[in-house]
């Protein structure tokens, strides 16, 4: 009965927390560029699985570019755990919500179990970590990057590393594989992440648990180990090829999105708790990692009574290394967040993993591992209240409702209502591509207008129009872009001229172009009019509806 009590509380505040999102499950989609592209990756994925799972990483943006899908997240750990709601509905829109929804609602199941098991089943425990790991702003920060969302599985992955160290059992061997490849398979950071902090807990098993390793937990743990590298590298491999081609993030960028120490004491633009009005103001989107007062405060209960815990239990050994693990989790958190250097110019210890270890050098963001620190507050917290319940014994139900209602005060947030609008529509002319699309008629798309600059985002647009028809695309929006993509869209400028013409057919080949002209600003739109009506034997219209047309580019060396 807890353990239903507990899943609807959890599914209750996934529900506040994220309204109006569960009212429009099947119809919301921010128009957000991060969000149009994770969209696209998401219905990509499917597609590419049921026709051709072997093109899953040569995704239809970029033509002809392969491995376009591994130029930003290809989330296939989201893709695996939402696939039956897909392959249920068809519903494209109701998949994506329920993958955002599912992120809450595991987040608080995942650190739920694991507050409760080291508190020795203290419910109270369970539900305020659960409460921290869920609720806290670094997840509103990324309310519209799904992939950022998708921490769910970390505090899994710990719960049945801690089962499986107290019973040896098989079955918890199993779900710290099957949880481990959730979370590296749907985000890179956290696959990075998640590898560094089971580095760590290691090393801290050994250095203060040795009592609890045997021969077979070891044997067992690197079979772990094994299994999750095996099953992850087919899906590392397509990042290596495009390092190759010359991906890399710029140490310039790494600077600039790493977190200052005031960035711990920044809310969420969406958190409209009283006290936040007191605290700065978030400034971008990495830098909101305000972990909360009152679970920084249960947090330094929590740890201050680990060392009075008996050494000689086997649950009460696995249950100090777990300690020593969170704590030293929120400081390679916090100090790794701070990026490679200081203001000043001096290396932080960031600087090193970015030069020597793998995955590093291709992050942007060195803010967002402050997940770790979040992963060792909340159920430090957890633990810090099943120590107050311990105090007040008698008023256990009375402290914990209590500190659970606090929580939630401090953690409330403003409606969703304009980050997740219905889905942008789809214009009419895609309909007709998609029937081009399902007679065989099928060829490389090219969209006009075509951005550049700032503006490269809008991209993400077509992108999103591909859903119906899933043709090639020359263009793209990702985290990278291929090396000659902006030398294409200098040559667009100039878009029509035969020699332009005969440099899509040879490059892709493209073979339809379409033209939004009413997102054309005068006076081109009325000189690319005329110029493709001088142009009309070689690409003749289509289909035209409204403002939107389009052509075919018929190759004259074709009889």
């Amino acid at each position: 009965m807890r353990a239903l009590s507990a899943l609807g509380y959890f599914a209750a505040v996934t529900v506040w927390l994220t309204w109006p999102l569960g009212a429009r499950v099947s119809t919301a989609l921010s128009p957000s560029p991060d969000s149009l592209l994770n969209f696209w990756a998401l219905g990509w994925s499917f597609h590419a699985l049921a026709t051709d799972a072997r093109s899953l990483f040569d995704a239809n943006i970029f033509a002809p570019r392969p491995d376009t899908l591994a130029y930003s997240e290809h989330m296939f750990g989201i893709i695996a755990f939402v696939w039956p709601v897909f392959v249920a509905t068809g519903n494209l829109v109701l998949t994506y919500n329920v993958a955002i929804l599912s992120s809450f609602f595991l987040s608080g199941v995942g650190m739920y179990l694991l507050a409760r098991e080291l508190s020795g089943g203290n419910v109270w425990a369970g539900l305020s970590a659960g409460t921290i790991f869920m609720a806290a702003p670094y997840r509103f920060a990324h309310i519209l990057q799904l992939q950022l969302l998708t921490y769910q599985w970390f505090p899994f992955v710990f719960w049945c590393l801690l089962r499986l160290i107290i019973t040896g059992r098989r079955r918890f061997l199993a779900g710290t594989v099957v949880f481990s490849l959730l979370q590296v398979l749907s985000c890179n950071y956290y696959a990075v992440y998640l590898a560094l902090s089971v580095v760590i807990f290691g090393a801290i098993l050994v250095a203060w648990g040795r009592e609890l390793l045997t021969l077979g937990l070891v044997a067992r743990l690197a079979l772990g180990a094994l299994l999750v590298a095996a099953f992850s590298l087919p899906f590392l491999l397509p990042y290596a090829r495009n390092g190759e081609r010359g991906f890399y993030r710029r140490y310039e960028d790494v600077v600039h999105f790493s977190a200052a120490p005031s960035d711990y004491l920044r809310p969420s633009a969406f958190n409209k708790a009283p006290h936040v009005e007191w605290l700065p103001r978030q400034q971008r989107s990495e830098k909101a990692l305000f972990p909360g007062f009152v679970a920084v405060v249960l947090a330094g209960l929590g740890m201050w009574g680990w060392r009075a815990m008996p050494r000689d239990d086997r649950d009460r050994a696995a249950g100090r290394v777990f300690y020593i693990f969170f704590g030293v989790s929120i400081v390679i958190g916090f100090a790794l967040s701070l990026g490679p250097e200081t203001t000043s110019g001096s290396f932080l210890p960031y600087r090193f993993f970015y030069d020597h270890v793998p995955g590093f050098s291709g992050m942007r963001a060195p803010a967002r591992i402050s997940v770790l620190l979040l992963l060792g507050v909340a159920p430090l917290a957890g633990l810090g209240l099943a120590r107050l319940c311990g105090v007040f014994a008698r008023r256990e139900t009375w402290v914990g409702a209590g500190i659970a209602a606090l929580l939630l005060v401090e953690f409330q947030t403003y409606s969703l209502d304009r980050a997740v609008p219905h889905a942008p529509p789809i214009p009419p002319i895609y309909n007709e591509m998609a029937k081009l699309a399902a007679s065989g008629e099928t060829g490389t798309v090219l969209e006009l207008p075509i951005h550049e600059g700032e503006e490269i985002t809008r991209e993400s647009l077509y992108m999103y129009y591909s859903t119906m028809h899933w043709m090639p695309l020359v263009n793209g929006f990702s985290g990278w872009w291929p090396n000659d993509y902006w030398e294409l869209v200098g040559r667009l400028r100039h878009f029509p001229t035969s020699r332009i013409l005969r440099f899509l057919l040879e490059r892709a080949p493209v073979r339809y172009v379409v033209i939004h002209f009413d997102r054309i600003p005068e006076p081109r739109r009325r000189e690319l009019e005329s110029a493709m009506i001088r142009y009309q034997a070689r690409m003749p219209a289509r289909v035209r509806l409204g403002d939107d047309v389009v052509y075919e580019i018929v190759d004259p060396a074709v009889p």
